[in-house]
């Protein structure tokens, strides 16, 4: 039996609360590789609405801390609105890499056991420890505030009116851990007048998902807006001996928006949103068993004795762990530990903007605070050989201070500011062996200052030059507390330490900075050259088995990027372009992986890197009832040296970055066909990933060969644009492909966790 330990929440502070109980779905309300912020309503003549549907829409982004449209941005962007997020049937953050070239999301990290600990790369820049100790190497935003941790960055998010996924290192502006990129996403601003939706779905694995929003106007200064949502489905993989099925749904969020002009130069927007999930483990399967491996022999030769020898033991002997444990059929488990997966998040936000001659100032304070436990069978059988439980909190505060302005003529644009960041929390990680149980883990105390200044000079109508710098100071702080619960080996008796009790401090100081020039050709054409610095922050290891005498620490590293791109719209309009290719010097890179005779995975400094490509993206709209739309993706990754006596297994000058497949394409078209009821709208969409290693060392048994997905749907809108109904179907051609994998040989066992197979949904939307 595992008890949550109640010395885990010393920390916490008073403000701990009770989460918003409230609904909301992860289902971003729609997508488009690069499509506008939100659909324009639609003019109520049918003639001024072909002329408003004719060619691509704007887009509108806020990678420079201001708003501006897409084409003048000189950065390599993916936009997605909330009705493109719909059209291409994405319901949570992670579903928006099959669109986004040189993007890789998932939603499980892969040895988490959690349904909620994203893994993120871009440009094959990331990281998929989920451990605390571990900063990430994408900045994920929600609102103009970072999300530190993996676990519970799966966020279900209502309401969303864009995401935007910058490529290459946003250190400048959006500040630290953003080394490879940043994935920004923007909610819904209360409208002014009453009004919203009412969105049901139903489908495959007795789904039931459920979603409302509201406009409240309370007077012409205060104006709120209220989501509630809920996501329901079984799981797909199922369990032979007791019948969960994992990689289930079962969510619960909200969020209330409330936003006042409190003077006429100020603005106050407040938001509370809350999430809560109550699910089975993710649907990881087994792959493969190591019989050479330690646990494996120890138990098979010690636990089970006889009966199992010579090792690994006969198939038909369920007292062995062998081949027998890995399933003939697909999508189902022979596991028997624990399934769960909870989650409890909310936060806070308070945004300010007061407006004073020409310099707007800005203030985003914010707070955040989570709770998760996750179970994981990561041997997959009835018997013991390597089971974990994370027992995870955390809870951050942060401070944003702007100064935005303009000058000489209009033609500088120039962004000041300073930023605060405080975390505190840990992660009870519980190993059970056959022969051995011991606490992992421990705490982590995190705080961070910066300064940054970034500004635009239009040297001519069509020349303009930005330069930027930030200066960030990390300090980190981690207390292991890690010792034996049970035993059968001798040198270790229980409440044996694997690391020393005491408390680890380290700092890291950096300065950021990025310069571009871009020149526009016509007012549709523009080029830009690119320079940028990114840095993540270091840290320490954080699972030791064997024990340690001392944490081992490793250091920060570095990402350099040269960066030529081009934006283009097309025919008057119809069509737009853009495109982009990138040199990356990495250095001092973070390599996670498991050292030879270790159980743990563990982070060490893994050397240099190059990685080099680039992303091309088209958006066609020929004819008003058409869109088309193709994103292209390219990476060539090499290690470039590898740290001496690195002791991570398997790692070389030969080997590939993991989650940087060479090819990312991506492609949709949908067709509108008009009738006396209303508008039919058929639309498919595919994407492409070439090979994937889902580890540093390239295990095989981690290895996801090329593949193809396929989805369709039908979408019916009435004429009175109030009643919307589609029918959706994902991977269409049922395709077998996992997402993470993960390879032990010093354990003894590979798992993988696979997408959903094919599935159908019908869904009702009412608005009003």
């Amino acid at each position: 039996m595992i008890h949550r330990n109640p010395m885990l929440h010393q920390f916490k502070p008073g403000v701990r609360g009770i989460l918003l109980g409230a609904l909301a779905c992860a289902a971003f309300p729609t997508i488009a590789l690069a499509q506008a912020s939100a659909d324009p309503a639609p003019p109520a003549d049918a003639a001024d609405a072909n002329a408003a549907q004719a060619g691509v829409e704007d887009i509108t982004v806020t990678a420079r801390r201001r708003e501006e449209s897409l084409q003048d941005t000189p950065v390599s962007i993916t936009a997605f609105s909330a009705a493109a997020l719909d059209r291409a049937q994405v319901n949570t953050v992670s579903d928006i890499s099959r669109f986004t070239p040189n993007l890789v999301l998932n939603q499980s990290a892969a040895i988490s056991g959690n349904s909620s600990a994203t893994t993120i790369f871009i440009r094959g820049i990331g990281q998929y420890d989920f451990s605390p100790t571990t900063e990430p190497a994408v900045g994920l935003y929600v609102d103009g505030v970072y999300v530190a941790r993996s676990v519970g960055s799966l966020l279900d998010v209502a309401d969303v009116e864009r995401v935007e996924v910058l490529r290459g290192p946003q250190g400048t502006l959006f500040g630290r851990n953003t080394i490879g990129g940043a994935v920004n996403i923007v909610s819904k601003r209360p409208g002014d007048e009453f009004g919203g939706y009412v969105d049901m779905r139903v489908g495959s694995y007795d789904r039931i998902d459920a979603k409302v929003a509201l406009d409240i106007p309370l007077s012409d200064r205060v104006k709120t807006r209220l989501s509630l949502a809920t996501r329901n489905r079984d799981g797909y993989v199922r369990r032979i001996f007791d019948g969960v099925r994992n990689g289930d749904e079962d969510s619960w969020s909200g969020r209330f928006d409330i936003l006042a002009d409190v003077t006429d130069s100020l603005t106050a927007r407040l938001i509370v949103d809350g999430t809560r999930r109550r699910e089975n483990m993710a649907g990881n399967e087994l792959t493969a068993v190591f019989p050479a491996s330690g646990f494996v022999t120890a138990h098979n030769m010690q636990v089970a004795g006889p009966q199992c020898a010579p090792n690994p033991g006969p198939l038909t002997n369920p007292n062995c762990y062998n081949a027998q444990w890995i399933s003939d059929r697909e999508y189902r488990d022979f596991g028997t530990f624990e399934s769960r997966s909870d989650l409890d998040l909310w936060g806070v936000n308070l945004t300010l903007e007061q407006q004073a001659g020409a310099v707007s100032f800005k203030s985003v304070t914010a707070y955040r605070d989570l709770d998760s436990i996750s179970f994981r069978d990561g041997d997959h059988s009835p018997v013991r050989i390597f089971e974990t439980v994370d027992d995870f909190d955390q809870w951050q505060f942060s401070q944003e201070l702007q100064a935005l302005g303009k000058a000489f003529d209009d033609r500088l644009n120039w962004v000041v500011g300073a930023y605060y960041f405080k975390e505190k929390g840990g992660d009870a990680n519980d190993v059970l062996t056959s022969r051995i149980e011991f606490r992992s883990g421990g705490r982590i105390d995190n705080e961070s200052i910066a300064g940054f200044a970034q500004g635009t000079f239009d040297i001519t109508d069509r020349l303009s030059a930005t330069a930027g710098l930030r200066y960030t100071h990390d300090r980190k702080r981690f207390t292991p507390d890690q010792f034996v619960t049970k035993s059968g080996l001798l040198p270790f008796p229980v409440g044996f330490r694997l690391a020393p009790h005491q408390q680890y401090s380290s700092s890291y100081d950096d300065f950021n900075p990025m310069a571009d020039l871009s020149y526009k050709w016509t007012p549709e054409i523009m080029t830009y050259l690119r320079f940028a610095e990114g840095f993540k922050s270091g840290g320490y290891s954080f699972r030791f088995f064997p024990p340690v005498q001392t944490v081992p620490a490793y250091d920060p590293e570095y990402a350099r990027v040269y960066e030529a791109g081009f934006k283009s719209t097309l025919l008057g309009g119809l069509a737009r372009v853009n495109g982009a290719i990138f040199r990356t010097d990495y250095s001092n890179l973070q390599v996670s992986g498991i050292p030879q005779g270790s159980v743990g995975q563990v982070t060490v400094n893994g050397g240099k890197a190059r990685i080099q490509g680039g992303e091309l993206e088209m958006e066609a709209r020929p004819v008003p009832p058409l869109r088309m739309q193709f994103g292209l993706g390219y990476l060539d990754t090499e290690y470039r040296s590898v740290t001496p006596g690195l002791g991570i297994t398997d790692i070389s000058l030969d080997s590939k970055l993991p989650y940087a497949p060479a090819w990312s394409l991506s492609g949709s078209a949908s067709y509108e066909i008009a009738t006396g009821i209303g508008s039919f709208t058929p639309q498919i969409d595919w994407s492409y990933r070439s090979k994937t290693y889902g580890n540093a060392a390239n295990n095989p048994e981690a290895t996801q060969s090329k593949y193809h997905v396929v989805n369709g749907s039908l979408t019916f809108l009435d004429q009175s644009e109030v009643w919307e109904v589609a029918l959706g179907v994902t991977n269409i051609f049922d395709k077998r492909y996992f997402t993470t994998g993960y390879a032990n040989r010093s354990v003894g066992y590979a798992e993988a966790l696979f997408a959903r197979p094919r599935e159908w949904s019908l869904r009702v939307k009412r608005t009003f």
